[in-house]
């Protein structure tokens, strides 16, 4: 067994290279386990992502508010507490909060082949966020 205390967590600011609007991170720390990476992740309403992949995939578990996720040429679904959502290894996707509502979610990145990072990709436009309303 491995106990990683919260307090080993810090808040910081998603970067604008990564986010559009306002984002918080709460990221596990770097003497986390080799096997996943795992994220608290708050966005206030109209937060989003930017288009990324990632090498292993990503799971993200909707903790509150209300959301929408993206896969490149599917359709905006409108996700909620309790709902999970799986990308594919290498699938370009986004995420983000709703228009009106702020949205908490644990990103879940799994690190069993490489270094799990992530391939950060240009902004989700305006116009594509919109398209989900």
């Amino acid at each position: 067994m491995k106990l990683i205390p919260a307090l080993g967590a810090r808040s910081q600011r998603g970067p604008a290279e990564w986010f559009t609007g306002t984002v918080w991170r709460d990221a596990s720390p770097p003497q986390g386990s080799p096997d996943v990476a795992v994220s608290r992740v708050f966005f206030e309403p109209g937060a989003r992502t930017h288009w990324h992949t990632h090498p292993e995939g990503q799971i993200l578990h909707v903790i509150t508010g209300t959301g929408r996720a993206q896969r490149e040429g599917g359709e905006i679904v409108e996700i909620g507490p309790g709902d999970i959502v799986y990308f594919a290894p290498g699938e370009r996707h986004w995420h983000g909060a709703s228009p009106n509502n702020p949205m908490v979610h644990l990103a879940i990145n799994p690190a069993t082949t490489s270094d799990g990072g992530t391939d950060w990709q240009e902004p989700v436009t305006d116009k594509e966020y919109a398209a989900g309303e």
